[in-house]
């Protein structure tokens, strides 16, 4: 986790993403990469965002912290951040989100729902400022199919780096209801083939947890638990994860903890 992208339109939302990634870079004396997408040409435009990017690295919580920053002029602003986060190689891509779902020149919002539903990259949402910076509890929500596989070695290096908790979370809903046996063995067998064990130091804790919706449970279930943390994959394909993909989305919209979404390789 050597290198972070933070996308700003310099709002507070981006302000909240950026100090998330300064507490992370801190940790793991990693590169914060700042980029800002100006939708012109006009020269005035391009040099107000240097003046601004300028003003930004004199936050206190970017101190000794080793930080690069890029302009990107005009396109797709969706685009962009994937483009700069190839360029540099991101570990990670960490945005803020206002929630805003409407289709507006904004750097954050929308935006950030692409680049969550469409980018190869890991993105890590932050929806509010988040006071208490800490990793200590991460939800892994899944439904524990052979694909959950091809993504928990993230979520789990995020866990070793950071010595949290995995919580490994089942959902059953109304409309997506699986009997508890039934859950029990997916889970069972993807333990098995991670090879998670106490007896290693793997700290994680199953739980099957029962709401209206996807998304609701997911909520509810680190509300009670005060974690740190929501982890789940994103992929485009099955009808599952075509579902699950919006409940992503929505946890994006309406979460209080940041919300780490990782695509799920075809």
């Amino acid at each position: 986790m050597k290198s972070l992208l933070v996308p700003t339109d310099f709002s507070k939302y981006a302000e909240a993403a950026l100090e998330y990634a300064a507490f992370i870079a801190k940790i793991r004396k990693s590169t914060i990469h700042i980029l800002t997408v100006v939708r012109s040409t006009d020269e005035a435009e391009y040099k107000k965002a240097e003046v601004d990017l300028k003003q930004l690295l004199k936050l206190d919580f970017l101190a000794n912290i080793k930080i690069e920053t890029y302009i990107k002029i005009d396109g797709q602003i969706c685009d962009k951040i994937v483009e700069c986060a190839e360029e540099v190689e991101a570990d990670l891509i960490l945005m803020g989100s206002h929630g805003t779902s409407t289709v507006s020149d904004i750097l954050l919002g929308s935006n950030t729902d692409r680049v969550v539903r469409k980018s190869e990259f890991s993105v890590l949402t932050i929806k509010h400022k988040v006071s208490d910076m800490k990793i200590d509890s991460i939800v892994f929500a899944s439904d524990f199919s052979p694909e959950s596989n091809r993504i928990f070695s993230i979520v789990r290096t995020f866990a070793d780096k950071f010595d949290a908790k995995i919580h490994l979370l089942k959902v059953n809903t109304p409309t997506h209801f699986e009997p508890t046996r039934v859950s029990m063995e997916k889970i069972n067998h993807f333990i098995e083939n991670e090879g998670l064990s106490p007896i290693s130091g793997d700290k994680y804790r199953v739980a099957l947890y029962s709401d209206s919706t996807q998304e609701l449970g997911i909520l509810n279930y680190c509300i009670e638990n005060e974690i740190d943390m929501m982890a789940l994959g994103t992929h485009k394909h099955s009808f599952w994860q075509l579902m699950f993909e919006s409940t992503s989305k929505n946890l994006v919209t309406h979460s209080f903890r940041p919300v780490l979404t990782i695509p799920i390789p075809e």
